[in-house]
């Protein structure tokens, strides 16, 4: 992402922020249909996992896209006039 654009405008941003308010709503109608408390349970952990998972690959990929923008970089520094 451009460090111009705000986090906010982001697609992936919009995406997690999406899931999120999926995962707050299916919990909160679990606890509202008075579902059993380890199937709350359940929900609490798949929620944290997919959480964790996106947040996780995501730190992986601008590792991944910042290593290779430093490699470029420094590769055409070498080849320079």
């Amino acid at each position: 992402m451009s460090a111009d654009k705000p986090v906010y405008k982001s697609k992936k941003f919009i995406a997690a922020m999406t899931w999120n308010l999926l995962w707050l709503f299916v919990i909160w109608y679990g606890i509202r249909a008075n579902l059993a408390a380890d199937v709350l349970i359940a929900m609490v952990y798949a929620s944290g996992a997919t959480q964790t998972l996106y947040l996780g690959g995501q730190s992986a990929v601008d590792a991944f896209v910042r290593m290779t923008k430093a490699k470029y970089k420094k590769a055409a520094a070498n080849e320079g006039p």
